[in-house]
């Protein structure tokens, strides 16, 4: 990259650990269901990007993602459109209950395969309760007023 582009990569993670661009949506990254392409991709990534070598590792659950997230790629509009009123709803009342929380999110989140789309899959099974509860405390650490940029 360096040498062709003339351009320094850069650990672009919160505090070292929590990365802010995702290549998958948020289902499929806080469960950790991401694709081997994309595992293989962060073998040696610490010495590309001259890190120590947590780089490499990608975590899942809660660990999955920076208060200050950007991105996640590979999301249908319809899914776009849950997260972006799913973390309204959260900055407007953070004293939401997680059992509300979860209510939220089904009733807004796309279920069909055709909505949802081929690269992102559906929210957990309502009685998943080991899959709802990390998906529920990144919801709302990507979902702060400190996360909310004015423009």
């Amino acid at each position: 990259v360096k040498e062709v582009l003339h351009v320094e990569p850069v650990d672009t993670r919160y505090h070292g650990k929590y990365h802010r661009f995702h290549a998958f949506p948020l289902t499929r990254v806080v469960s950790g269901a991401v694709d081997d392409w994309y595992k293989k991709k962060h073998e040696d990534m610490d010495k590309l990007m001259k890190t120590d070598k947590s780089y490499s590792h990608l975590d899942s659950g809660v660990g999955c993602c920076a208060q200050d997230t950007i991105s996640f790629h590979y999301v249908e509009y319809l899914e776009s459109r849950a997260l972006f009123s799913t973390r309204e709803a959260l900055i407007e009342n953070p004293h939401m209950t997680d059992h509300e929380l979860k209510s939220l999110m089904i009733a807004k989140w796309p279920k069909e395969f055709k909505d949802i789309g081929g690269y992102s899959r559906g929210l957990p099974k309502e009685g998943a309760k080991d899959d709802w509860e990390p998906l529920l405390q990144v919801m709302r650490r990507i979902s702060s007023r400190h996360t909310q940029r004015e423009c």
